[in-house]
């Protein structure tokens, strides 16, 4: 090395030391403010920009926080396009085998303590109360549930009713509560079936059909 270069180390050294821990008082150069000085208006807070003062609005009619779209009533909340309750399942759902299986699978866990796995309303949740619930369980062979459309059983499922509480946190997926519906439409048909109803590999086991 030069003695002309090794003059320039001490330099360098000094310069290289200078931007260690060198902090300025002074704020940064903002080029473009529009981002860190805009303006907006905190929960609570004041802003005279409205006549109430409030910085904190009542979202326009129909507004649905993100990730919570449901615009299918009949999937979500049981409906049909005339504003009934559905007789149907949703569109794009069929109840083959897979959706019976998902839904015996769903009712035993989710509703069988309560309404038995018959759909009687005679679970073992209500045998191990003293005298039983307050309020029975529902037993879906009443008559008065017979002609009940199938969305009815997926929105008492979803919203609850009476003692019951709606199960929308327990089972989110609205179409296993729709596949619980269905399930329960095949107890109710299945507990009024004679014995020419069943096909001929079933129809010699003790007690099948009446």
């Amino acid at each position: 090395m030069s003695f002309k270069h090794r003059s320039l180390v001490p330099l360098m050294l000094v310069g290289m030391a200078g931007c260690w821990g060198n902090y300025s008082e002074s704020p940064p150069v903002h080029l473009q403010q529009n981002m860190d000085f805009q303006e907006r208006g905190e929960a609570q807070e004041r802003n005279q920009f409205f006549a109430d003062g409030r910085v904190m609005r009542t979202p326009p009619a129909g507004t649905v926080a993100v990730g919570f779209l449901k615009d299918d009533d009949h999937l979500w909340r049981g409906i049909d396009d005339k504003g009934k309750v559905a007789a149907t399942l949703p569109e794009g759902m069929t109840a083959d085998a897979e959706l019976l299986e998902r839904g015996e699978d769903r009712y035993n866990i989710y509703c069988a303590p309560c309404h038995g796995q018959q759909g009687r309303g005679d679970g073992p949740a209500n045998r191990r109360v003293a005298g039983g619930f307050a309020q029975k369980p529902a037993n879906f062979h009443d008559e008065r549930y017979q002609p009940a459309p199938l969305g009815y059983f997926y929105k008492v499922g979803t919203e609850g009713y009476g003692l019951m509480k709606g199960y929308s946190a327990q089972i989110p997926d609205p179409k296993d509560r729709w596949a619980i519906a269905a399930w329960i439409r095949v107890l109710q048909v299945s507990h009024g079936a004679k014995k020419s109803d069943i096909p001929a590999q079933f129809a010699q086991n003790k007690g099948a059909g009446k």
